[in-house]
């Protein structure tokens, strides 16, 4: 007889919410809290690296994991604090979740440059009337549906479903039909004419974030558009997270793509009640985003990526039915996902490449966007090369202090004035932190008054330049405040420490390294570039003159640095509404020579030396 007991379930209440959950002993908090409240957000995949997922214990605190006592402070574990993500709940506790719904109020970018090119959609519509079968007309309806709409007889894939459909569908609507074609291809028929109901939806899939544009396929304008936070960066802020996520989970994969196909589904519901239409008006989705991410999206495994040589599974185009990967729009829709270039540079290079025309450049041009992956590319219509580095996530706040994205109340923009050091904050709240904007900015301020030396460190009080005096008070255990704990949103000091100084000059320095690397195989000097072309958020929101200062770009003259926003979600929109666009994509791809630095022999010490903050290195020389 068994007379061992089971031991008795204990209860986790969370506040503000109240909710609660039952536990055993010993079980990890996250598992615990995902079944009443979003688990918090863990940029490093809940390694305990970053500190970022920390939550306040108000009773029952659990004794402190070795990875807690290195990472926070005595202070904090004494007032109850600890990571979420190393926490073992093993008696009955009540925990305060501070605000992680990161999403909310977020800067997010879904504008870009683009151009006007001729409406050529590959999806079109074509309203027939049937004529009707008779003694003296026998041939089949399938027949007589394929010669009112030119199609081709002979044979090919056919859709089952639409074979199925076609009966009914001619003698509901008294043989007025309408033909959905992809290409030249009959993929459906709808019953009466409902030819000026033709939608299509464009999607950038970034690491960071989703943007989505619903497109009318019959003038080619855009109708409505929606943006979130990509809900992978719950189990990590970078590709490689993700990446070790699937390898780590045996439905790793399959839960990494219902998030981000989920998170499109309603990015679709929010369109489609901006433009008054329904899913199922909308016939196809061009994608664009790293290959890592498409990978994902389709459910296919990326671990090789992370892998030497990194090799993708697909380069090429794909497309594939909506109904495969979970999309919904409509039953017959289909996804059509541009080329990479390489394992990490991907479709959303080639849709940055597409909108702002680099390819059809006479002059030498450089396109850099700025994220956790820093894809650069250089040259022009006669021979295009690109890269990708690492820089890491400090630019989107990850392992950064006081980091966190663009969200109501994160420092975006800091400025010296009469001697201080001022700072405006998203959405004039109160600060609780400092996005990638504000991040570089506060670095070329203290450049510039000289409490950083050019080498990174922070200068000692006793240092300071004596017309910024002021400004030694700021100046506490090795760290610079910004914002004082009266001042902050939480009551916590925001400083940049020096550990934050050394992350952004990793990050930097990759962006640099990659950028000399392209710029010595072309053997060009920074003033043979005619223009410098900042794509993505970061590099939209950023003030050219610092990332000039930090030395994170070529010290170029700032009436050639331009935004170009979202540029890769313009480009997958031209692929959406001009088969043409599509094609040239297709060429991008393949025209474009990709450069792997990990293998470049000179590429170590093009980032050591580009570590350093400042002039760009060699500036006027290669």
């Amino acid at each position: 007889m068994n007379c061992s007991a089971e031991p008795p379930s204990r209860s986790l209440t969370v506040y503000p919410s109240g909710k609660k959950a039952s536990f055993t002993p010993g079980t990890p908090f996250n598992e615990v809290v995902k079944s009443i409240a979003r688990p918090p957000h863990m940029p490093c995949g809940g390694k305990g690296r970053c500190g970022k997922c920390k939550v306040l214990f108000k009773e029952g605190a659990p004794s402190p994991t070795p990875t807690e006592t290195a990472v926070l402070t005595e202070t904090e574990l004494a007032q109850g604090y600890r990571l979420a993500c190393q926490t073992i709940l093993d008696g009955d506790a009540v925990v305060y979740l501070h605000d992680h719904k990161i999403a909310q109020g977020e800067k997010i970018l879904a504008t870009g440059v683009t151009r006007a090119v001729p409406l050529n959609p590959w999806v079109t519509k074509r309203f027939a009337r049937v004529p009707e079968p008779s003694s003296g007309d026998l041939r089949s309806d399938m027949d007589r549906v394929n010669e009112v709409l030119g199609v081709s007889p002979h044979g090919g894939n056919v859709h089952l479903e639409h074979v199925r459909s076609i009966p009914g569908i001619l003698r509901e609507a008294e043989f007025r039909i309408t033909g959905v074609f992809a290409g030249p291809e009959l993929v459906t028929i709808e019953p009466g004419d409902t030819s000026s109901e033709c939608f299509g939806v464009a999607f950038d899939i970034g690491t960071t974030t989703l943007a989505g544009y619903l497109v009318d396929l019959n003038t080619g304008t855009q109708v409505g558009v929606a943006s979130a936070v990509n809900p992978q960066t719950r189990v990590g802020d970078d590709v490689i997270s993700r990446i070790n996520y699937v390898g780590e989970h045996l439905d790793g994969l399959k839960h990494l793509q219902s998030l981000v196909v989920s998170e499109m589904n309603r990015l679709v519901a929010r369109m489609v009640r901006q433009a008054n239409i329904r899913p199922e008006n909308i016939y196809e989705s061009v994608v664009v985003g790293n290959t890592c991410m498409t990978h994902l999206l389709l459910g296919v495994d990326p671990r090789n990526l992370a892998l030497a040589p990194y090799v993708p599974v697909f380069s090429q185009s794909l497309t594939v039915e909506a109904a495969e990967i979970g999309l919904k729009i409509n039953n017959s829709g289909q996804v059509h996902i541009l080329p990479n270039i390489a394992g990490y540079v991907g479709a959303d290079t080639v849709g940055t490449i597409l909108a702002s025309s680099i390819h059809e450049d006479d002059s030498i041009v450089l396109a850099v966007d700025i994220g956790t992956n820093g894809e650069i590319v250089l040259g022009s219509r006669n021979l295009l090369l690109a890269c990708s580095t690492a820089a890491g996530p400090a630019f989107e706040g990850a392992h950064i202090t006081h980091g966190m994205r663009a969200a109501p109340g994160a420092i975006d923009r800091v400025w010296v004035e009469n001697g201080d050091i001022r700072f405006t904050t998203v959405g004039n709240h109160r600060p609780t932190g400092i996005c990638g904007s504000g991040l570089l900015d506060a670095i070329a301020c203290l450049l510039e008054v000289g409490i950083i030396h050019p080498g990174g460190r922070i200068l000692d009080s006793s240092e300071v330049p004596q017309n910024h005096a002021r400004l030694k008070n700021r100046l506490v255990n090795g760290g610079f405040v910004l914002s004082s704990a009266e001042q902050s949103a939480h009551g916590v000091p925001i400083a940049i420490t020096q550990r934050d100084i050394r992350e952004v000059q990793l990050a930097k320095g990759a962006i640099a390294a990659g950028i000399r690397t392209l710029m010595e195989y072309l053997k060009v000097r920074v003033d043979d570039l005619s223009a410098v072309v900042l794509a993505g958020a970061f590099g939209n929101y950023m003030r050219k003159r610092s990332a000039i200062a930090a030395g994170l770009i070529p010290d170029v003259p700032v009436s050639k640095v331009r935004s170009v926003g979202n540029a890769a979600g313009e480009g997958a929109k031209l692929a959406l509404i001009s088969s043409e666009e599509r094609r040239v994509a297709e060429e991008i791809a393949r025209f474009v020579q990709y450069i792997e630095l990990t293998t470049d022999p000179g590429f170590q010490d093009r980032f050591a030396e580009s570590l350093a903050f400042g002039s760009w290195p060699g500036s006027g020389s290669s």
